[in-house]
């Protein structure tokens, strides 16, 4: 991945517009010089993948927009494995060894996608468990070697940066579901106290009547909420 490569001006601004939005997604417990690598390494992959796209020709018959697809696949599946190595305890001269293989491996798949117009779902389906089957084989290779030890063999393999994003989007949103509920129900609270502080005002004894009827009948009609 040290070899440079030329590509279009096209290429180059989609990559780095990835880039930026990662860049604000980079995880706390990645420090400045992994996120350095990270990028680094993100960039080289994206514009290896953007080099082989002008020179393939299953890949030269995609519009730009199906090219960028791919591309991006690379880019945000390179980001997520990176930091799992950062996790992983694996030894960072390893690092660059057990990427290349993934690099690799989802370079095979998106040709053969490419080549058999696979349709998207279908790509990111077959990337996700190459990159996967592709990472757990060279953390085995590692451990075959003594490399690692079984418990980093452990910890490496229970990586997944992907996944643990998924699970804080989740409840990011469940947290702001229920905090649109509890201010929809402060206000709709806030609605009926004037409501019945107005009827009661206005109609007196008359009023507290019909609030206490239309409570009544709400407590004991079945309403169906569907």
């Amino acid at each position: 991945m040290d070899e440079a490569v030329s590509i279009d001006k096209k290429y180059t601004d989609f990559i780095e517009e990835l880039i930026n939005q990662v860049s604000s997604v980079v995880p706390d417990d990645v420090n400045e010089l992994q996120k350095n690598y990270l990028v680094t390494n993100m960039r080289k992959s994206a514009h290896l993948l953007a080099s082989s796209m002008q020179d393939t020709e299953e890949f030269k018959e995609l519009d730009f927009d199906h090219q960028c697809f791919y591309i991006q696949v690379m880019a945000e599946w390179s980001f997520h494995k990176e930091i799992d190595l950062f996790r992983s305890g694996i030894p960072a001269k390893y690092w660059k060894v057990v990427m290349q293989k993934i690099w690799y491996a989802m370079w095979e798949v998106m040709y053969a996608c490419a080549k058999n117009e696979a349709p998207e779902p279908v790509v990111l389906s077959l990337v996700e468990r190459f990159v996967n089957r592709t990472y757990n084989d060279a953390v085995d290779e590692l451990k075959e070697e003594s490399v690692i030890d079984e418990a980093t063999e452990v910890l490496a393999k229970g990586q997944s940066n992907i996944e643990k994003m998924a699970q804080e989007l989740r409840l990011e949103r469940k947290i702001t579901g229920d905090i649109k509920r509890l201010i929809l129900r402060v206000f709709l609270a806030i609605i009926i106290a004037a409501i019945v502080s107005f009827m009661i005002i206005k109609f007196k004894m008359t009023g507290l009547i019909i609030i206490l009827t239309i409570l009544l009948v709400y407590q004991f009609i079945p309403i169906n909420k569907n």
